[in-house]
Protein backbone atom coordinates (compact mmCIF):
# COMPACT_ATOMS: atom_id res chain seq x y z
CA UNK A 1 0.00 0.00 0.00
CA UNK A 2 1.52 3.32 -1.08
CA UNK A 3 1.46 6.45 1.05
CA UNK A 4 -0.95 8.11 -1.39
CA UNK A 5 -3.47 5.27 -1.25
CA UNK A 6 -3.18 5.17 2.53
CA UNK A 7 -4.03 8.86 2.75
CA UNK A 8 -6.98 8.37 0.40
CA UNK A 9 -8.24 5.51 2.58
CA UNK A 10 -7.93 7.68 5.68
CA UNK A 11 -9.87 10.48 4.00
CA UNK A 12 -12.59 8.04 2.97
CA UNK A 13 -12.82 6.64 6.51
CA UNK A 14 -12.98 10.15 7.93
CA UNK A 15 -15.73 11.06 5.44
CA UNK A 16 -17.74 7.95 6.38
CA UNK A 17 -17.38 8.70 10.10
CA UNK A 18 -18.45 12.31 9.57
CA UNK A 19 -21.48 11.26 7.56
CA UNK A 20 -22.54 8.84 10.28
CA UNK A 21 -22.27 11.43 13.06
CA UNK A 22 -23.16 14.68 11.26
CA UNK A 23 -26.28 15.73 9.42
CA UNK A 24 -24.62 17.33 6.39
CA UNK A 25 -27.74 17.98 4.31
CA UNK A 26 -28.42 21.41 5.82
CA UNK A 27 -28.39 23.81 2.90
CA UNK A 28 -26.81 27.23 2.90
CA UNK A 29 -29.76 28.43 0.84
CA UNK A 30 -32.08 27.70 3.77
CA UNK A 31 -30.03 30.08 5.93
CA UNK A 32 -30.16 32.77 3.26
CA UNK A 33 -33.93 32.44 2.86
CA UNK A 34 -34.42 32.46 6.64
CA UNK A 35 -32.41 35.68 6.78
CA UNK A 36 -34.50 37.28 4.04
CA UNK A 37 -37.67 36.30 5.91
CA UNK A 38 -36.21 37.85 9.06
CA UNK A 39 -35.44 41.12 7.28
CA UNK A 40 -38.91 41.31 5.72
CA UNK A 41 -40.48 40.58 9.09
CA UNK A 42 -38.35 43.28 10.72
CA UNK A 43 -39.43 45.80 8.07
CA UNK A 44 -43.08 44.94 8.70
CA UNK A 45 -42.53 45.26 12.46
CA UNK A 46 -40.93 48.70 12.01
CA UNK A 47 -43.88 49.75 9.86
CA UNK A 48 -46.30 48.65 12.59
CA UNK A 49 -44.33 50.55 15.23
CA UNK A 50 -44.18 53.71 13.10
CA UNK A 51 -47.94 53.52 12.49
CA UNK A 52 -48.49 53.22 16.26
CA UNK A 53 -46.32 56.29 16.83
CA UNK A 54 -48.16 58.29 14.17
CA UNK A 55 -51.53 57.45 15.72
CA UNK A 56 -50.37 57.86 19.33
CA UNK A 57 -51.86 61.31 19.94
CA UNK A 58 -55.12 60.42 18.17
CA UNK A 59 -55.51 57.23 20.21
CA UNK A 60 -54.59 59.05 23.40
CA UNK A 61 -57.20 61.76 22.82
CA UNK A 62 -59.89 59.25 21.90
CA UNK A 63 -59.11 56.95 24.84
CA UNK A 64 -58.16 54.01 22.62
CA UNK A 65 -54.45 54.00 23.44
CA UNK A 66 -54.59 50.75 25.41
CA UNK A 67 -56.40 49.00 22.57
CA UNK A 68 -53.83 50.35 20.12
CA UNK A 69 -51.05 48.87 22.29
CA UNK A 70 -52.75 45.48 22.31
CA UNK A 71 -53.18 45.66 18.53
CA UNK A 72 -49.48 46.48 18.12
CA UNK A 73 -48.41 43.50 20.25
CA UNK A 74 -50.84 41.25 18.41
CA UNK A 75 -49.58 42.31 14.97
CA UNK A 76 -45.94 41.93 16.02
CA UNK A 77 -46.68 38.44 17.34
CA UNK A 78 -48.38 37.49 14.05
CA UNK A 79 -45.38 38.79 12.09
CA UNK A 80 -42.96 36.79 14.27
CA UNK A 81 -45.02 33.60 13.87
CA UNK A 82 -45.25 34.02 10.10
CA UNK A 83 -41.49 34.62 9.85
CA UNK A 84 -40.88 31.48 11.91
CA UNK A 85 -43.20 29.37 9.74
CA UNK A 86 -41.71 30.63 6.48
CA UNK A 87 -38.12 30.24 7.70
CA UNK A 88 -38.71 26.65 8.81
CA UNK A 89 -40.63 25.95 5.60
CA UNK A 90 -37.81 27.18 3.35
CA UNK A 91 -35.29 25.39 5.58
CA UNK A 92 -37.11 22.09 5.21
CA UNK A 93 -37.54 22.55 1.45
CA UNK A 94 -33.90 23.31 0.63
CA UNK A 95 -32.63 20.69 3.08
CA UNK A 96 -34.93 18.11 1.46
CA UNK A 97 -33.54 18.98 -1.99
CA UNK A 98 -29.94 18.70 -0.78
CA UNK A 99 -30.61 15.42 1.04
CA UNK A 100 -31.91 13.92 -2.21
CA UNK A 101 -28.73 14.96 -4.02
CA UNK A 102 -26.38 13.71 -1.30
CA UNK A 103 -28.33 10.52 -0.62
CA UNK A 104 -28.56 11.28 3.10
CA UNK A 105 -31.93 10.41 4.61
CA UNK A 106 -33.91 13.42 5.79
CA UNK A 107 -35.70 11.27 8.38
CA UNK A 108 -33.12 9.25 10.29
CA UNK A 109 -32.10 8.72 13.94
CA UNK A 110 -29.41 11.37 13.38
CA UNK A 111 -31.83 13.99 12.04
CA UNK A 112 -34.26 13.19 14.87
CA UNK A 113 -31.51 13.80 17.45
CA UNK A 114 -30.72 17.06 15.66
CA UNK A 115 -34.33 18.22 15.82
CA UNK A 116 -34.64 17.29 19.50
CA UNK A 117 -31.40 19.12 20.37
CA UNK A 118 -32.65 22.17 18.51
CA UNK A 119 -36.23 22.16 19.78
CA UNK A 120 -35.69 21.68 23.53
CA UNK A 121 -34.06 25.12 24.10
CA UNK A 122 -36.49 26.70 21.60
CA UNK A 123 -39.53 25.31 23.43
CA UNK A 124 -38.32 26.54 26.81
CA UNK A 125 -37.36 29.87 25.27
CA UNK A 126 -40.77 30.18 23.67
CA UNK A 127 -42.49 29.44 26.99
CA UNK A 128 -40.25 31.99 28.71
CA UNK A 129 -41.21 34.66 26.17
CA UNK A 130 -44.93 33.79 26.35
CA UNK A 131 -44.91 34.07 30.15
CA UNK A 132 -43.08 37.39 29.86
CA UNK A 133 -45.66 38.68 27.38
CA UNK A 134 -48.49 37.52 29.64
CA UNK A 135 -46.89 39.41 32.54
CA UNK A 136 -46.52 42.51 30.41
CA UNK A 137 -42.74 42.35 29.89
CA UNK A 138 -42.97 42.86 26.15
CA UNK A 139 -39.46 44.26 25.74
CA UNK A 140 -37.73 41.02 26.76
CA UNK A 141 -39.09 39.16 23.71
CA UNK A 142 -36.33 40.22 21.31
CA UNK A 143 -33.34 39.62 23.64
CA UNK A 144 -34.80 36.33 24.91
CA UNK A 145 -35.48 34.92 21.44
CA UNK A 146 -31.94 35.77 20.32
CA UNK A 147 -30.35 34.19 23.39
CA UNK A 148 -32.46 31.02 23.40
CA UNK A 149 -32.05 30.65 19.64
CA UNK A 150 -28.27 30.86 20.08
CA UNK A 151 -28.44 28.24 22.82
CA UNK A 152 -30.51 25.99 20.54
CA UNK A 153 -27.97 26.30 17.71
CA UNK A 154 -25.10 25.60 20.09
CA UNK A 155 -26.89 22.56 21.48
CA UNK A 156 -27.48 21.20 17.97
CA UNK A 157 -24.00 22.05 16.64
CA UNK A 158 -22.64 18.58 17.46
CA UNK A 159 -24.85 17.13 14.72
CA UNK A 160 -24.10 19.64 11.93
CA UNK A 161 -21.20 21.65 10.53
CA UNK A 162 -19.05 23.14 13.29
CA UNK A 163 -19.40 26.56 11.61
CA UNK A 164 -22.82 26.93 13.21
CA UNK A 165 -21.15 27.47 16.61
CA UNK A 166 -19.97 30.89 15.43
CA UNK A 167 -23.53 31.83 14.49
CA UNK A 168 -24.78 30.52 17.85
CA UNK A 169 -22.32 32.61 19.87
CA UNK A 170 -23.03 35.68 17.72
CA UNK A 171 -26.78 35.33 18.34
CA UNK A 172 -26.26 35.07 22.11
CA UNK A 173 -23.92 38.07 22.21
CA UNK A 174 -26.44 40.08 20.20
CA UNK A 175 -29.19 39.05 22.61
CA UNK A 176 -27.13 40.19 25.60
CA UNK A 177 -26.42 43.53 23.92
CA UNK A 178 -30.13 43.97 23.21
CA UNK A 179 -30.93 43.21 26.85
CA UNK A 180 -28.17 45.53 28.13
CA UNK A 181 -29.52 48.47 26.10
CA UNK A 182 -33.16 47.79 26.99
CA UNK A 183 -35.31 50.93 27.27
CA UNK A 184 -39.05 51.22 27.84
CA UNK A 185 -39.44 53.83 25.11
CA UNK A 186 -40.43 53.87 21.45
CA UNK A 187 -36.79 54.44 20.49
CA UNK A 188 -35.85 51.45 22.64
CA UNK A 189 -38.48 49.29 20.94
CA UNK A 190 -37.18 50.32 17.52
CA UNK A 191 -33.64 49.45 18.56
CA UNK A 192 -34.79 45.99 19.67
CA UNK A 193 -36.26 45.41 16.20
CA UNK A 194 -32.90 46.38 14.68
CA UNK A 195 -31.16 43.85 16.93
CA UNK A 196 -33.71 41.26 15.86
CA UNK A 197 -33.14 42.13 12.18
CA UNK A 198 -29.39 41.72 12.57
CA UNK A 199 -29.69 38.42 14.44
CA UNK A 200 -32.38 36.68 12.43
CA UNK A 201 -31.78 38.52 9.17
CA UNK A 202 -28.25 39.65 8.40
CA UNK A 203 -26.38 36.99 10.41
CA UNK A 204 -28.44 34.24 8.77
CA UNK A 205 -27.70 35.58 5.30
CA UNK A 206 -23.97 35.80 6.04
CA UNK A 207 -23.91 32.30 7.56
CA UNK A 208 -26.00 30.80 4.75
CA UNK A 209 -23.78 32.38 2.09
CA UNK A 210 -20.62 31.03 3.73
CA UNK A 211 -22.09 27.53 4.09
CA UNK A 212 -23.34 27.56 0.50
CA UNK A 213 -20.00 28.48 -1.05
CA UNK A 214 -17.97 26.33 1.36
CA UNK A 215 -19.96 23.11 1.04
CA UNK A 216 -22.84 23.27 -1.46
CA UNK A 217 -21.30 25.23 -4.34
CA UNK A 218 -18.04 23.25 -4.34
CA UNK A 219 -19.94 19.99 -4.68
CA UNK A 220 -21.75 21.31 -7.75
CA UNK A 221 -18.51 22.16 -9.54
Amino acid sequence: MTEKSALEDLREIRKMMEQSSKFLSLSGLSGIMAGLCGLIGSWLAISELQHYEQMYLTNYMSGTLRQAEYNLIYHLAIIAIMVLILAFGFGFFFTWIKSRKTGQSLFSPLSIRLVISLMVPLIFGGLFVLIGLYKGYYEIAAPATLIFYGLALLNASKYVHADIKILAVAEMILGLLAFATLEYTSAGALRLIYFWAIGFGILHIIYGTIIYFRYDYQKKK
